[in-house]
């Protein structure tokens, strides 16, 4: 996909993002207004029914007291306390002397039905000669008929001297419905689908980008390993044509060299497809290590020893502090020489106008450290995060004077984790770099 085309469907939805996280705001506050007033309107409304209730029950329960004083005759004529509203739900009288369950029960049915108080409701009597409630019983009118029977809920005592009777209605509650909770719940869900919604973006976007930078990386990897493998194919074909026009007059010795070309070039070819073939290995775990004991400062002075012509002839120096006590690991000769020789490569590739190389060794925590530094070019924190991915090679801008395929270090981390090891890489751009290897010694 062109870098074109994806910066559009970015953009695009980005925008789609933006727009649906807009609309959902004012959605959000259009239902929140809406809410307000429905919820002021509903407070409203219950108030005056709140309102309303209260009065029929007043007017109810004082009928009720008047009745009882006329059945009364020790009653009538005493100054009674009016009736009282101790809470929203709970409605107590005074009365004089004891009281007839019975009959009160009758009465408050009689007097709520005539004042269409239909909700159920438990009365009780309280008897201040042993201060407590005496009586105490739950009547249900709301089907009709009379349902009444003991109540669970014991009622509670009013700070009073005399005798009284208290109404009690449990199931009058707040009947305004918290429509902000219920608001609130929304929101909150709506919150975590948008959150869901930008995390799917957010990873969507990442993929794209991500498999963009990884076609980017393949198409360099394709082009660096045909121009790899363009010029020595090139010059296979120049020897080649060379000495298919030899006659008897040609010199032998000339011949040998043009056959020593294509031998070197034909050796070259194979160690690059060597290479490739080993990145295939790598990804499938099929690689089977050959360990052996393995003495490493044997193995390090030959991997120098390979280098230190093509130092020299830059008028660099390559240095070896091999300070190790113990240089004893247990590998595979053949890949622990290459993962050594990749990091010598790249260290004199990426070295300045003149390499300067420093190898050391050291006993760290049971472990051989190898480390291999250079005063190169050195490298940003970002780069170092990425050099040991496949196909990975720090960019050099417009002048590619560095060859390879980007698959020299990923080599090396594998190996290295095959040993059971790990790699750790310090630079600073422009200073230099250092790849420290740690490989576990054998008990």
């Amino acid at each position: 996909m062109k870098a074109k085309n994806i910066r559009l469907i970015i953009f695009l939805s980005v925008l789609a993002v933006l727009a649906m996280v807009v609309n959902q705001y004012f959605w959000v506050q259009s239902s929140v207004d809406i809410q307000d007033k429905t919820i002021s309107i509903q407070k409203k409304n219950a108030e005056m029914e709140s309102s309303q209730f209260e009065n029929q029950v007043t007017l109810a329960l004082v009928e009720v007291r008047d009745e009882l004083i006329s059945l009364n005759i020790d009653a009538s004529g005493l100054y009674l306390e009016p009736v009282q509203q101790i809470t929203e739900n709970y409605f107590v009288v005074s009365f004089y002397d004891t009281l007839n369950p019975t009959v009160l029960q009758n009465l408050l049915v009689e007097k709520f039905g005539e004042y269409n108080v239909t909700e159920p409701f438990e009365y009780g009597i309280y008897d201040c000669f042993t201060d407590s409630i005496i009586f105490d019983k739950y009547v249900d009118l709301s089907k009709g008929e009379i349902v009444s029977k003991e109540s669970s809920a014991p009622q509670q005592k009013w700070n009073h001297d005399g005798h009284y009777f208290g109404v009690y209605f449990p199931d009058r509650l707040d009947v305004v419905i918290d429509e902000k909770d219920k608001l609130s719940s929304g929101l909150i869900w709506s919150t975590m689908l948008i959150g869901v919604i930008l995390i799917v973006f957010a990873v969507t976007i990442f993929t794209i980008l991500k498999q963009k930078k990884l076609s980017e990386v393949k198409t360099d990897f394709i082009n660096n390993m045909t121009h790899e493998l363009k010029t020595p194919i090139s010059t296979i074909a120049l020897s080649s044509d060379v000495l298919r026009k030899v006659n008897s007059d040609t010199d032998l010795d000339r011949i040998r060299q043009y056959a020593s070309i294509i031998y070197a070039e034909n050796s070259r070819l194979e160690a690059q497809v060597e290479r490739v073939l080993q990145l295939a290995k790598l990804e499938k775990n099929k690689i089977q290590l050959k360990k052996e004991s393995i003495a490493l400062h044997g193995l390090i002075k030959k991997c120098v020893e390979s280098f230190e012509l093509v130092v020299k002839q830059k008028s660099g120096s390559l240095t070896v502090h091999l300070d190790a006590q113990s240089d004893q690991i247990y590998g595979d000769k053949v890949h622990i020489t290459n993962v050594i020789q990749n990091l010598l490569d790249n260290a004199t590739k990426y070295s300045q106008d003149v390499p300067e190389i420093i190898v050391r060794t050291s006993n760290e925590n049971k472990s051989l450290v190898i480390e291999v530094e250079d005063k190169g070019k050195g490298m940003t924190s970002e780069q170092t995060k990425q050099i040991f991915e496949k196909f990975y090679r720090v960019p050099t801008g417009s002048v590619h004077d560095v060859k390879g395929f980007g698959l020299g270090l990923f080599y090396v981390r594998e190996i290295v984790r095959a040993h059971n090891g790990r790699i750790e890489v310090e630079s600073e751009l422009g200073i230099g770099s250092i790849f420290k290897i740690f490989i576990p010694q054998t008990n």
